[in-house]
């Protein structure tokens, strides 16, 4: 298993770096079409909410952003500084209650979780990994 990380600053146009690279490893692990798809969007949305929430775009810090595949799953991890949001046991809204109250935001943790098969959440003392899975066939 190796592991292929990306270090960048925390910039929203840092983002497509973030999909460019995610979409060219999956490609050389195997991994294509709507399965690809959805993890490219899986991480775009989860580097989004470190990068705009935890950072508030700060060019000077940055997030690290590894994947690997490990048997029949792909692993995305997003390290980054700070407490981490627990989106392992986040309950997101319901689509309806968001669309109703009109309100922006709050679909990007409700994506991650319906696109991914594993989300979770490492603490360590002054970092954080979200460790994110997506099952995929054996081809």
């Amino acid at each position: 298993m190796t592991k292929s990380h990306i270090q960048v600053p925390c910039s929203k146009l840092s983002l497509a770096i973030i999909r460019e690279f995610v979409l060219a490893r999956l490609k050389a692990l195997g991994v294509t079409g709507k399965v690809a798809q959805q993890i490219v969007l899986a991480a775009d949305e989860a580097c989004a909410n470190c990068i705009i929430h935890q950072h508030k775009c700060d060019i000077f810090s940055s997030i690290e952003l590894s994947i690997y595949r490990k048997s029949d799953t792909v692993y995305l991890e997003i390290k980054d500084t700070g407490k981490a949001f627990p989106i392992d046991t986040y309950t997101p809204q319901k689509l309806e209650d968001i669309v109703r109250k009109r309100k922006k935001g709050g679909l990007g943790i409700m994506l991650i979780k319906r696109l991914m098969d594993e989300v979770k959440v490492e603490e360590h003392p002054g970092y954080f990994i979200y460790r994110l899975g997506k099952h995929i066939s054996m081809a």
